[in-house]
């Protein structure tokens, strides 16, 4: 089955305008269990960085359990351990992006309580994440329009998902939150570009905690220039990947019934 004839087979009758207000409700959703997790965390004895761990343990049942509701764990990648040499091939510019900020002078530094903990909650951070954006928010937006715009919309959704740092990190600035909302939807767009065009969410989990480990691991920030050139290539590359995909599918004529065929 082509990408295009899958992505059909997800479409349904409802409106677009109903499938972007259940995008909102899962994310709506997702911040409310971040909140009750962070309030019930400390009535179990659990406090200060820890919290965000059991935060994200919370979250990663929360992305579970929507996923299988939905009915969206078949052709999301979730257990497909390798795709292709193309696909990861195209996994390239995130890992360089991660690598180019391990680069930056200044070194690398692990802050406590160490790095098991914090490649765990890394993990687990990314798995939630991903499970509710690009399998359940982009899988739901998928029913009622194309490929192209459950990528835009979804984006924007994981963009400003991030404003929840006003509530979870109170003492970051609002321009910061900001520049970080617009950076997240540019991230987003490329990962959705990546998932719609070889449905392999696993690789997807693995370089968003590698992103985010470059920028927590490292002790020098990317110049604002750098940091806007980078999310502006992310755009540029989830535009390339949706169109190339697009091409690679041609249509032909079998026995008098036009089919489609993948020519990658």
């Amino acid at each position: 089955m082509t990408t295009k004839e899958w992505w059909g087979r997800k479409r349904a009758s409802r409106s677009p305008f109903v499938a972007v207000a259940l995008g909102i409700a899962i994310q709506l959703a997702r911040f409310g269990v971040i909140v009750g997790a962070l309030a019930v965390a400390p009535m179990v004895g659990v406090s200060g960085w820890y919290a965000g761990l059991f935060a994200n343990v919370a979250c990663v049942l929360f992305a579970v359990a929507l996923v299988t509701v939905l009915g969206l764990w078949r052709g999301s990648g979730s257990a497909r351990w390798w795709r292709s040499p193309l696909a990861a091939l195209w996994l390239l510019p995130f890992v360089l992006e991660g690598a180019l900020r391990f680069a930056l002078p200044g070194g690398i530094e692990v802050p406590p309580p160490g790095i098991a903990l914090w490649t765990c909650t890394l993990l687990l951070a990314s798995l939630n994440e991903e499970l509710v954006n690009r399998v359940a928010v982009l899988g739901v937006l998928g029913r009622t329009v194309g490929p192209t715009w459950s990528a835009v919309a979804s984006a924007a959704l994981f963009g400003l998902a991030h404003l929840s740092l006003l509530v979870t990190t109170p003492t970051r600035t609002a321009d910061d939150i900001l520049l970080n909302v617009l950076a997240s939807a540019a991230f987003g767009f490329a990962l959705a570009a990546f998932q719609i065009r070889f449905r392999w969410v696993l690789s997807l989990v693995l370089v968003h905690a590698f992103a985010n480990a470059s920028v927590i691991f490292t002790e020098v920030e990317m110049p604002f220039v750098g940091d806007v050139a980078i999310h502006a290539a992310f755009v540029l590359f989830g535009i390339l990947l949706l169109r190339t995909g697009q091409r690679g599918t041609v249509a032909r004529r079998n026995d008098g019934v036009l089919t489609r065929q993948r020519t990658e």
